[in-house]
């Protein structure tokens, strides 16, 4: 089980498929079997780099995170865990803030950045919904809150056409069980997080994506983001709730794909062969 031994974590990591070098941070109370079900896909162009943020899954906490400035700095001592200089970082909800943050305080280690379903900063609805969020999970149990956030997280048509499978993933979610402590610092490092407007620079070249029928983080947080970010494109996902990749994978894959394309084949072939010699 690859583990990478850093300041203040004990960091699991995963690596996949071969090409440009492609870190992937996962959302709240969430590891990284999060993207398993786009892996494969973006595997056969890229190199994935997939890790459970600190105190969750199979990554070991040493100090209890502060902030989200304390997940962006496990990001880059895994970077450099990796001898990876550079790479694209794809980030959803909670890990897209953390992306940002790692675009603003490490500019020159990020290629190309992917934001999904987040903001660039917590006004009141955000902040009250993160405090709905922390007391539900405070009051319920663990199926029930997991039912509300898929409720609150998923399209009324994705959710009518897979409720059993919802169901089921809901049942495997609270059998396997992450920390509610864990995701209780989550949310209160998601509440104090602000970035004032002078200290918003991201200079990499940004995609934003964001659900039409997300409820926990509406979409127009993402378009008014991608306004802030000079290169950026913004992707609006019809029929979609909080996580695009699970809903309409059809239609977000291809264009992350093209997106993420436009890279350096020399950075690629560095990485891979670092990665091969890894897992040998």
């Amino acid at each position: 089980m690859p583990l990478a031994e850093l300041t203040d974590s004990r960091c699991y990591y995963e690596l996949h498929g071969s090409g440009s070098p492609v870190i992937l941070i996962p959302g709240l109370g969430t590891t990284c079997d999060l993207w398993s079900s786009v892996t494969p896909e973006l595997a056969r162009s890229f190199s994935l780099i997939l890790l459970d943020n600190r105190d969750v899954g199979k990554s070991v906490s040493k100090r209890p995170p502060q902030t989200l400035v304390d997940f962006s700095v496990d990001v880059i001592e895994l970077m450099d865990h990796l001898q990876l200089d550079k790479a694209h970082v794809i980030g959803l909800s909670l890990g897209g803030i953390v992306a940002q943050r790692l675009a603003i305080d490490h500019p020159g280690r990020v290629d190309r950045l992917v934001l999904m379903s987040c903001a660039d900063r917590f006004g009141p609805y955000l902040r009250e919904m993160a405090k709905l969020l922390g007391h539900a999970l405070r009051r319920f149990p663990p199926e029930l809150f997991r039912k509300t956030i898929e409720l609150l997280g998923t399209s009324p048509m994705f959710f009518d056409k897979h409720a059993k499978e919802i169901e089921r993933k809901i049942e495997e979610d609270c059998s396997t069980g992450i920390a509610r402590a864990a995701v209780v610092r989550q949310l209160r490092c998601l509440g104090c997080h602000d970035i004032v407007s002078e200290d918003y620079r991201i200079s990499s070249p940004t995609l934003v994506i964001a659900g039409d029928h997300d409820t926990l983080v509406p979409a127009h947080y993402g378009r008014r983001m991608s306004q802030l970010i000079p290169n950026s494109e913004f992707i609006l996902v019809p029929e979609c709730g909080h996580n695009p990749l699970i809903e309409r994978p059809d239609f977000v894959v291809p264009r992350l794909i093209k997106f993420l394309s436009e890279t350096s084949a020399e950075v690629a072939g560095e990485f891979d062969q670092l990665a091969t010699e890894e897992l040998v």
